[in-house]
């Protein structure tokens, strides 16, 4: 990768090879079963994408989107893939398609208005910015980070009162995980070093209850997507072979998910490892090598279809737009007043707050018999459900809109103002908004977690950053492009 250019690249280029495929596969969606719904994501996703996605800078909001969309077709892949209407499983499935990729549009749209006050830079101003840190610094905080965040993790419960803000600022290790994979890409130093890093991340993410591998998935993504400048034919041909592997892993794990889970809580319905991790690594290649025994009684079920339903969550949406207003009425705020009411007033001024419940809202809009909490299990509504019951197909792009500007607001603000140096700012701000990836997040999850973010992340501004940066600080080069 060369570091020493000084061209200016405002938008990613591509050769023809490259969007010759890439209209290709537009135009062809036309073509198959529910091809006006596909139609309609794709050139969402299109628009979106070209618009957000900038060569050296921060890909957070990237990650977010593709995820969103991802959940959103997720529904019309399905129904292709089993061969039937996409309204087949809900006369609401096609109406709450289109609404999420039209709220997905206006939620990213201030989104891209803060995204592209951001300078742009070039490679060589980028490498700049990295040469500012120190790698060896950064490595090393990492270091330290990654075993003060899993001793905060398993703390967290037992701060009753402060669990929100603990779980932000575990955050921290993954802005300095960013911090230290920019600088290895940009310096070309230490690359082993990382690889191992992420590599052990992926491992302990295996061996939690709530499947965290993903998370050091989107951050090596984010890391890897700000480097992307120019696409060729055989990049996107490369791209394509690796969505389909993660798709074939994605099966497998679905395939396998559910026995595997058993054993780590021991059949207790608590959502915790009962289990060694040297037993948990055992099983997990027993049942991904197909060494485990089998039951007495067949599986049943196609896997395919299975991942397929798991990814999508329009279909709470669809459920939801069944029932309101024809056996509900729109709450017209109410809905999103009782979420911020509840997110507002902390546990330790109130002692008897009760712990919120994602199934019970559920059940009660999409009238699904849901198991709960007692079960050890939750199904969330969705936060574009949220938006919904409270003001209609139209009305809902209201509080998206303005959620978008208050993710587009802070996510400039902590890229300017974290610290002197860009690529730090990056860091932080990907690191307080990566989180938010989920379509299915709970308005109340969502709404609760952005708070205890921007809070913590704000308080570390003031507090820790600078003295964090004057840690990692390198000797110091002035920035000109």
């Amino acid at each position: 990768m060369d570091f020493t250019s000084t061209k200016l690249n405002k938008f990613i280029q591509y050769d023809d090879g490259a969007k010759t495929i890439l209209l290709i596969l537009f135009l062809s969606q036309l073509f198959l079963n529910n091809g006006i719904y596909l139609f309609i994501g794709t050139a969402c996703l299109a628009y979106v994408f070209y618009f957000l996605q900038r060569p050296l800078k921060p890909t957070v909001f990237t990650i977010i989107f593709l995820y969103h969309f991802i959940q959103i077709a997720a529904g019309i892949w399905l129904s292709n893939y089993v061969g039937v209407d996409l309204n087949e499983r809900s006369i609401k499935m096609g109406a709450a398609t289109i609404s999420a990729f039209i709220g997905i549009v206006v939620l990213f749209t201030p989104i891209i208005y803060y995204h592209n006050k951001l300078p742009t830079i070039s490679r060589k101003t980028f490498k700049k910015y990295a040469d500012q840190l120190s790698l060896n610094n950064t490595f090393k905080a990492y270091i330290i980070a990654f075993f003060a965040a899993n001793a905060l993790g398993g703390l967290a419960f037992a701060l009753r009162g402060l669990t929100q803000i603990v779980f932000s600022a575990v955050n921290i290790k993954w802005m300095i995980f960013l911090l230290l994979g920019y600088q290895v890409f940009a310096k070309n130093k230490m690359k082993k070093q990382f690889y191992i890093i992420a590599s052990v991340e992926f491992l302990l993410g295996l061996l939690s209850f709530f499947s965290n591998f993903k998370t050091v998935i989107f951050f090596t993504a984010c890391i890897a997507l700000c480097f992307i400048v120019y696409v060729r034919q055989r990049d996107v041909i490369i791209g394509i072979i690796a969505m389909v592997a993660l798709v074939t892993v994605g099966v497998k794990w679905t395939e396998i998910k559910g026995e595997y889970r058993a054993f780590l809580n021991q059949g207790t319905s608590r959502q915790r490892v009962e289990v060694n991790e040297r037993e948990a690594f055992q099983k997990l290649i027993d049942l991904t090598s197909g060494t485990e025994e089998e039951d007495a009684a067949p599986k049943q079920g196609d896997p395919m279809i299975d991942f397929l339903d798991r990814v999508q969550y329009t279909f709470h949406l669809a459920k939801t737009m069944e029932r309101v207003p024809s056996v509900m009425p729109h709450e017209y705020g109410g809905n999103i007043g009782s979420i911020m009411g509840y997110v507002l007033m902390p546990r330790f001024l109130n002692p008897e707050k009760p712990v919120f419940q994602a199934t019970v809202k559920t059940r009660k809009y999409t009238g699904l018999a849901y198991a709960g909490r007692a079960q050890g299990v939750s199904f969330s509504l969705g936060y574009f459900a949220d938006c919904y019951i409270d003001f209609g197909y139209v009305g809902m792009h209201i509080p998206l809109l303005i959620l978008g500007f208050i993710f587009g607001y802070f996510y400039y603000y902590f890229c300017r103002y974290s610290s002197p140096n860009l690529l730090f700012n990056y860091a932080v701000a990907c690191a307080v908004f990566m989180e938010f990836t989920a379509f299915e997040a709970d308005g109340m999850y969502l709404m609760g977690r952005l708070f205890a973010t921007l809070l913590t992340f704000l308080l570390l501004k003031v507090f820790l950053f600078p003295w964090l940066y004057k840690q990692l600080k390198a000797s110091p080069s002035p920035i000109n492009d």
